[in-house]
């Protein structure tokens, strides 16, 4: 028998109490024996709950209690979460968690206590809520050297971006819709500025290259600054905005951004709308390999969490280790070489536009007809390096009224 702990009984912590409790049978079918709730720990009191027995508000019960196997923490944060887990692992518990900020600050420290104890860490459910992509990255894709994985991470972003696109709405109407919806929270600052998907693609490196689980190499942009008037000059460019998290593994070292993006509408990601996820990965076997589903939400992140427990359950003992890239160097964000689109919010006319090239040659300019765009215009340009056309760009927006720049990408 395999007996479970939980630590934080809010919307995943609720939900994977109920698939434990309500599915046993069908657990029990998956695993090759029983999966038991045996204690749920929070500071609150659920009387209502069918398992309310199994309730307490000491910690200590779940994290070192001999009569617990598996704790799964649900508490999010570092905090807490890190003692709880931090316990639980010396104590020779296996930790189920879906906390991408507890992993992508914390997850190396952590990883080698589980590894020095014996026991699993298991963190499918901190990347795509239930889209299987962890597991699958380091299982099943084994036999391949993996060199890049980008995403769409963040459904919060994303449906944001799509009801701008397709609704024609602005950054603030469509932030408020997903508020009202429950996709955005009350501080909708990690979302729109970049920071959960910064974690995400941090975690997906690490599955993918070995790197060190830390995102403080991670350059991230949001889509804060984003507006309509972008989405339809993607829209006339055959194009889709995407707030978009890039890892790529290198000969000389690897590197991550997080940045909005203009991508071809034949794109796969170009495609994953609404709140909506999808990540993409290369291979040297197996090509492009695309995983794509429902990002987040209580139902889909309680299924990847037991999802993880089942696979704790089954196989119990250590997994190999990642690919040896511990000690690759992290390269520097936005070096790359690609091109930028910019709005230029000023009438085109003979004088502006000799600005725009002086400043950029050989960008391409566009103009969309109608009375709405007389006064403004908008240009791609030409092929250079990331962060010295981000320079070049905002040293123009000193002289001209300029939009955000977005990385017009082919990928």
């Amino acid at each position: 028998m395999a007996r479970v702990g939980i630590i934080g009984h809010g919307v995943v912590g609720s939900g994977v109490a109920d698939i434990l409790w309500n599915s046993a049978e069908v657990l029990e079918r998956r695993a090759g024996e029983k999966v038991e709730l045996r204690r749920v720990c929070d500071l609150r009191d659920f009387p209502a709950a069918p398992y309310a027995a199994r309730f307490t508000k000491d910690a200590a019960l779940v994290c070192e209690a001999p009569d617990i196997d598996i704790v799964v923490e649900c508490m999010g944060g570092k905090g807490a979460a890190y003692r709880f887990v931090k316990a639980a692992l010396e104590n020779g518990k296996h930790v189920v968690t879906s906390n991408k900020e507890l992993i992508a600050d914390c997850g190396t420290e952590l990883e080698g206590i589980a590894a020095q104890k014996g026991v699993c860490l298991r963190y499918e459910a901190s990347c795509g809520g239930g889209i299987p992509v962890i597991k699958p990255i380091e299982e099943d894709l084994a036999a391949n050297r993996l060199t890049r994985v980008a995403g769409i991470l963040n459904g919060t972003t994303n449906y944001i971006l799509t009801r701008m696109r397709e609704g024609g709405v602005s950054f603030d109407a469509a932030l408020k819709e997903a508020q009202q919806k429950g996709y955005a929270e009350a501080d909708p600052s990690a979302d729109i500025l970049g920071w959960d998907a910064r974690r995400k693609i941090c975690i997906l490196a690490h599955a993918a290259f070995g790197t060190p689980l830390s995102d403080a190499a991670v350059r991230t942009e949001g889509i804060d600054r984003l507006t309509r008037e972008d989405m339809l000059y993607a829209r006339e460019l055959g194009r889709s905005v995407k707030l978009l998290a890039e890892a790529e593994r290198t000969p000389q070292g690897w590197r991550a951004s997080v940045a909005p993006a203009m991508l071809p509408d034949t794109h796969p990601l170009a495609c994953v709308s609404d709140v909506f996820n999808a990540v993409l990965v290369h291979g040297d076997k197996v090509d492009d390999v695309m995983f794509y589903g429902r990002g987040a939400g209580a139902s889909p992140t309680a299924s990847a969490v037991c999802g993880d427990v089942l696979d704790i359950v089954r196989c119990p003992k250590k997994r190999g280790a990642r690919p040896e890239g511990a000690d690759l160097p992290a390269l520097p964000s936005f070096t790359r070489e690609l091109r930028l689109f910019v709005r230029v919010r000023r009438a085109r006319g003979a004088e502006t536009e000799a600005r725009v090239l002086a400043a950029f040659p050989g960008a391409r300019l566009v103009q969309i007809e109608g009375e709405a765009f007389a006064d403004e215009f908008a240009f791609v340009t030409a092929l250079g390096q990331e962060d010295a056309l981000l320079s070049a760009a905002e040293s123009l927006a000193a002289d001209l009224p300029c939009g955000a720049p977005i990385r017009y990408l082919t990928l």
